[in-house]
């Protein structure tokens, strides 16, 4: 896995566009580019490359840009792309529709079909996140995903919203990845993308069984991360929430090394060892934050902290809270 960055800040005004052109031939799909004013174009890039799936962050001035019959015969890599707009205005047409995405909208666009589209910020850049994905890894349909390219599809709820956060992620945290990690980023980001689509189309049937299973893990991974202060949250409560039976949801994390009720409790523990060493949450008692974080008696949060971290919370306290740090609490409620 390789992170490479671009950006033409650097060249003299007259090579930006050219340079730009040419590096996005490489990298992306070739398309003219149109600038209204060359000498002021900026543009950089940021490229995850994840073996066979590529995330590319991209800072763009105002341009237009088309992939015509041309270009495509010349060369094309047969991917499927999907945009995550992150600022400014953006626009795209294929197969006879218009798309004018918002905020956190994402679009697709097709490399082995001609496309066009701008972007625009003024005399800011325009940002986007971009996934590159082979047509053949998706597992769907082609000729009814290609009905959903030039369509704004909204990432604010449901499996898109996993999808948005995980490409966020994947750019942000793109240094912290070693290069053993790109297949199975790789499988997840096409895994979302298939959910997502399938969604789109109501065609989760034609989803590949594995693909659904780690669709829905991810699903009850996050549904665990959100709601880890309420008390009640259990893999009783879980499996309901996600429609499927105890024994299903035992079996799903079966391949994945932990017993749901584990991943619970080692999430919780986790969240309190955070707040035990903030500073600005040395007021609070001990139990106070077991409480915050869903753990009911305070001598199962203790037992459970000391089997994790071999000591109990006030100890752990007293070593992660910077020298010096006034204590408020009561000698009583510390462990």
């Amino acid at each position: 896995m390789m992170v490479t960055a671009y950006d033409n800040g650097a060249l003299p005004a007259a090579e930006r566009v050219p340079h730009w052109h040419d590096h996005m031939s490489r990298s992306l799909a070739a398309s003219d580019l149109y600038v209204h004013r060359p000498n002021d174009f900026r543009a950089s890039m940021r490229f995850l490359d994840l073996g066979t799936v590529q995330v590319s962050h991209l800072s763009l001035s105002t341009m237009r840009f088309q992939r015509t019959p041309r270009l495509i015969r010349e060369s094309d890599p047969e991917q499927l792309c999907a945009g995550l707009i992150l600022s400014g205005r953006q626009a795209l047409s294929q197969h006879g529709r218009d798309a004018l995405p918002g905020l956190y909208d994402l679009v697709l666009y097709d490399t082995s079909h001609p496309h066009q589209g701008w972007v625009s910020n003024g005399e800011g850049l325009a940002g986007n996140l971009v996934v590159q994905i082979p047509r053949s890894l998706l597992a769907l349909p082609m000729n009814r995903v290609l009905g959903l390219t030039a369509v704004s599809l909204t990432t604010q709820r449901g499996v898109a919203a996993l999808l948005a956060q995980f490409m966020l992620r994947l750019s942000q945290d793109a240094d912290q990845f070693r290069p053993t990690d790109g297949p199975r980023l790789a499988t997840v980001l096409v895994d979302l993308l298939s959910a997502t689509l399938a969604h789109e189309l109501d065609a989760g049937r034609a989803l590949l069984p594995e693909s659904h299973q780690r669709v829905l893990v991810l699903r009850i991974q996050a549904f665990i991360r959100h709601h880890l202060a309420d008390p009640e949250l259990s893999p009783g409560l879980v499996a309901a929430a996600h429609q499927i039976s105890l024994r299903q949801l035992h079996r799903l994390f079966e391949q994945q090394d932990t017993t749901v009720g584990a991943l619970i409790r080692r999430q919780r523990l986790e969240r309190c060892c955070h707040d035990l060493a903030d500073p600005s949450l040395v007021s609070r008692t001990i139990h106070s934050i077991a409480a915050r974080w869903g753990f009911r008696r305070p001598a199962d949060f203790t037992r459970s902290f000391r089997a994790a971290y071999g000591m109990p919370p006030s100890d752990y306290r007293a070593l992660a809270l910077p020298t010096g740090t006034p204590s408020h609490m009561t000698p009583g409620t510390q462990r």
